[in-house]
């Protein structure tokens, strides 16, 4: 079976992490976003996956990180990408002859690069053959209705599952039920795709849904679409929280000899190093080979590879780029910081965005981006 990854651009949302790093190739919870979704789409029997990107986009280490995926996996991995950009239903069009197959009626799975959630793509595809729709979109209720007008809305039949309506970004409540952003199709779903042009999945929708071509499946776990930093942090919690229940191993739970403590869920990557007297959690993620020294307090952060945090100092509901060190008894708080930031002893940081490759000196007591 055949899947499709949607990369399209690379968030500029998520600055200035991705002025180091594509979105799909950042780290989270220690597992970059792209491999995050390949195993999701293996374990639901993928053996071939095609990668929808912009050529103008594409950095190297794009290649070789897909090829080291390939190779790990067991998948068939390939990478189409769009010479301009074609929206999300576009590049499908485009791809057409990529991903039918001699058998034409077989469906296929896509997902959006910047959503992660719990995945079931079993339960989705089974659900689709029964209903023989063109599509079957997981569909998540909208923990805040007001934020429906950034999504696109589901009127749903709750009794069968059937989408009787869907809304682009609504400007009053339709729904509280919004497009997650999986879906099985059809290939019979490329008729309905112009050739060439720019097209959104959201245009697409709505007539399949009139036609009475659009099912949906309700998803009870978490989710989240990556959209900025703060959208990353939000989606640690959940993620650990899932973690624990179906892989506790693989989060941190020092022996009861260790000079360091834990409090909920954390995840230490096994090549860090962690001083005596650290204290780390709740939702605190650390990356391969990062250092902490003595007495380091993390809550609500995530320090991506290489980081090193100095003794003394405190780090809460931040994200820290790879290689950024972090002075003695200085406060980090609220912040995100892209690659290679340094900042001096005995600081107070609050608040502050800042670019990959500073030095920080004095204290910033106040919300800024540092350039």
């Amino acid at each position: 079976m055949k899947a499709v990854l949607l990369v399209g651009g690379f968030s500029t949302q998520m600055r200035p992490i991705t002025m180091s790093l594509p979105l799909p190739l950042i780290e989270f919870c220690n597992t970059s976003l792209l491999e995050h979704q390949l195993r999701a789409l293996k374990d639901a029997g993928v053996s071939e996956v095609l990668i929808l990107v912009h050529a103008k986009n594409l950095p190297a280490t794009f290649d070789a990180y897909v090829k080291k995926c390939e190779a790990e996996l067991g998948m068939k991995i390939g990478c189409a990408k769009e010479e301009t950009a074609l929206g999300t239903a576009g590049p499908l069009k485009a791809a057409e002859s990529m991903i039918t197959s001699e058998a034409s009626d077989t469906p296929f799975i896509v997902v959006n690069s910047d959503v992660l959630c719990t995945y079931p793509l079993r339960d989705l595809l089974h659900l689709h053959i029964k209903h023989a729709r063109e599509c079957t979109v997981l569909t998540t209720r909208c923990s805040q209705p007001k934020d429906t007008s950034r999504y696109g809305v589901c009127v749903v039949d709750e009794r069968t599952g059937r989408v009787r309506h869907f809304v682009d970004k609504p400007q009053t409540y339709v729904s509280d039920v919004i497009n997650a952003g999986v879906y099985v199709f059809s290939p019979s779903i490329f008729h309905r795709i112009a050739t060439g042009r720019k097209v959104s999945m959201n245009e697409i929708l709505p007539e399949l849904a009139n036609a009475d071509q659009l099912h949906s499946m309700l998803l009870h776990g978490y989710w989240v679409k990556i959209t900025d930093c703060t959208s990353f942090l939000d989606a640690v919690g959940p993620h650990l929280e899932l973690t624990r229940f179906m892989s506790p191993a693989a989060l941190t739970k020092p022996p009861a000899d260790a000079a360091y403590e834990t409090k909920g869920d954390v995840m230490v990557h096994e090549s860090a190093t962690i001083g005596a007297g650290c204290v780390l959690g709740p939702r605190v993620v650390v990356g391969p080979d990062c250092v902490l020294g003595e007495g380091v307090r993390l809550e609500a952060s995530t320090l991506l590879a290489g980081v090193e945090v100095r003794p003394h100092a405190l780090i809460k509901d931040s994200l820290l780029g790879w290689r950024c060190i972090v002075g003695q008894w200085s406060h980090v708080l609220s912040c995100v910081f892209g690659e290679d930031v340094q900042v001096s002893e005995s600081l107070l940081v609050r608040g502050a965005t800042v670019l990959p490759h500073k030095e920080l000196y004095d204290s910033v007591r106040s919300a800024q981006i540092i350039i």
